[in-house]
């Protein structure tokens, strides 16, 4: 089979119903480790992120170790402002990116000063970004939140592209772990709180293909404290995802 390194479509989640506590941060840890292995066949490790974080739960290191092509591994740390804001990432100890704050606004650059994109925070919720400032082909994304602080859609160009739906409030999103780096991590899903049960993506068209409404379903086994650690979906059918926690 071929072997396809996926920076995720992850995650999760479950039905909720009106009656549910609201888990504001159910996972308390120093260290976490993520994996991403196939669940047919080989049964071959893919990659695996660990994570260190300090007593504020802000992560302090992340370690990328690809188990197939070991050349993309790296060691990155994270530096923070005074007021406990990502602004820089070192990677395999050279500057990898930094971050310029204005207000609630994030401006992130590379290491050759080129801007990337920005981000615009509502507290520490995300709910706009700007990417393509490099090729000069600007898109504008935007999150959309319910009561409870979950996503339930993101738009592109104004228009839904993605929503949402059957959250469970009682189970906790692990990739919520690394919010204090998410401007870095968009593709983790590291400011969904909870989990849900059903990814709903709209129609879009690329070059060859035409791609219809469709919805993935998501599903989960839990620890002894009602935590993440296996996530399996039928986007991405032939992997399994796990949590470690520490």
């Amino acid at each position: 089979m071929k072997r396809t390194l996926i920076l995720f479509s992850f995650i999760l989640l479950i039905s909720c119903n009106n009656d549910e506590e609201v888990v504001e941060n159910a996972i308390q840890v120093s260290a976490m480790k993520y994996t991403v292995a196939e669940d047919v066949e080989s049964f071959d490790t893919i990659y695996s992120q660990e994570y260190t974080f300090d007593s504020d739960g802000k992560v302090l290191s992340e370690t990328f170790t690809n188990y197939l092509n070991p050349q993309f591994n790296y060691k990155s740390t994270f530096e923070y402002n005074n007021q406990g804001k990502l602004i820089k990432e070192i990677r395999n100890g050279q500057i990898f990116c930094y971050i310029n704050w204005n207000g609630n606004v994030a401006e992130l650059y590379n290491e050759s000063n080129q801007k990337i994109s920005d981000f615009k925070f509502n507290n520490e919720n995300l709910i706009e970004y700007n990417d393509g400032y490099i090729n000069g082909n600007i898109k504008n994304h935007k999150y959309n939140y319910d009561t409870n602080g979950n996503v339930v859609s993101i738009e592109n160009q104004n228009e839904v592209f993605v929503e949402y739906l059957n959250y469970n409030k009682s189970i906790a999103n692990p990739m919520n772990l690394i919010k204090s780096i998410g401007v870095l991590r968009l593709d983790y899903k590291p400011y969904f709180k909870n989990f849900f049960a059903i990814e709903k993506a709209y129609p879009y068209e690329e070059t060859d293909y035409t791609f219809p409404l469709t919805h993935y379903g998501y599903q989960n086994t839990l620890d002894s404290n009602n935590r993440i650690i296996t996530l399996t979906n039928n986007r991405n059918l032939i992997y399994k995802e796990t949590f470690e926690y520490n």
